[in-house]
């Protein structure tokens, strides 16, 4: 019988140490069954003593951690002229280290920092990738969005938050080539950075992944049904409300913590309704003491939450379609500018 071995690629600044921390640990305590993981860290200036904390995750638990130099990546970036995205180039790493990496299998698991693991991850392991570069679930972009990429709005867009990579098939499609040639040649600037790049090039080598490794927290925040309204989602370009419903019953296996008016479980004055899961991943860490992330909030953000938290959600969502439908194409719009 085969070792069953993980393989997983993170990346983090020093902001984001403490919520990748939390996502590794959750890993680990879940999945303490597997033969071996093994942890690549992309560093992006992580300081030494939360690289401490992390490390003696991995180590209570006999993980391998094996950190990523980013400096390589990040003069690539730069000599391509590519904006660095509110003020980091952290979130295009990952477009450039999985093919890097020395590895013995094929696979490697990209996620992110927000996400926290709440099962077993055998079925990833196991899961047959073919002819594909990778393996995601559909993200609930807005259609509208979708549009002003130039993404037909009756096709699919994926979320990048967890990724399932087949080296052997990104190094066969030459897809770090074609992400150089696009960011040199096309467009160096976007909004939702790496996503909107896999989405141009790759969406047609992508393999449908369940929601349940990659499951959204609106659908916690606003509810199923005004989700699919706030967004403009139908089940023939999104994902069937019934599967939806069903990963709920069921509990995803790996939640991906969004933003919303709710704020996010490790800021302050969070209404998240996953709080009580981060905490409980939280308490086995060593910043199980620190406090939450504050965070400067806007006067709109401020409208919105007052707004969320006192309407009715058959109001509040119009409210919500309208505030976002604007803002993603000012920033798409700023983005073309730049």
């Amino acid at each position: 019988m085969n070792p069953k071995i993980l393989n997983v690629l993170y990346q983090s600044d020093d902001n984001y140490a403490m919520v990748t921390g939390v996502s590794i640990v959750s890993m680990c305590e879940n999945n303490q069954h597997l033969d071996e993981i093994n942890f690549y860290l992309i560093d992006d200036g992580i300081a030494p003593s939360n690289k401490k904390k992390i490390e003696k995750i991995c180590s209570q638990y006999g993980r391998n951690l094996i950190y990523v130099d980013s400096e390589p990546i990040r003069n690539k970036l730069i000599e391509l002229n590519v904006q660095p995205w509110r003020g980091t180039y952290t979130t295009y790493y990952k477009l450039f280290a999985a093919a890097e990496l020395n590895i013995a299998t094929d696979r490697v698991l990209q996620i992110d920092g927000d996400t926290i693991i709440n099962g077993p991850l055998d079925e990833i392991i196991e899961m047959d990738l073919g002819e594909s570069v990778c393996a995601a679930t559909y993200d609930c972009v807005l259609t509208d969005y979708k549009g002003t990429l130039g993404i037909p709005k009756d096709e699919y867009y994926y979320n990048c938050g967890v990724m399932l990579i087949s080296i052997s098939n990104w190094k066969k499609y030459h897809c770090t080539e074609r992400i150089i040639n696009h960011l040199s040649n096309v467009r160096s600037r976007y909004f939702v950075v790496d996503q909107d790049i896999v989405n141009l090039l790759f969406r047609h080598e992508i393999k449908y992944m369940s929601p349940s490794y990659n499951f959204n927290s609106c659908f916690y925040i606003y509810g199923i049904d005004y989700v699919y309204k706030i967004y403009d989602l139908n089940d023939d370009i999104y994902i069937p409300r019934d599967e939806i419903t069903s990963v709920m019953e069921e509990e995803p296996l790996i939640n991906h913590c969004m933003s919303a008016m709710t704020g996010r479980p490790w800021e302050h004055n969070s209404i998240h309704p996953q709080n009580e899961l981060f905490d409980r991943y939280l308490s086995l860490t060593d910043w199980n003491d620190s406090d939450k992330l504050y965070v400067r909030r806007t006067f709109v953000f401020r409208a919105q939450r007052f707004a969320y938290e006192h309407l009715p959600m058959a109001i509040y969502w119009h409210i919500h379609k309208f505030v976002l439908t604007f803002w993603m194409r000012e920033q798409n719009r700023k983005c073309l500018k730049a």
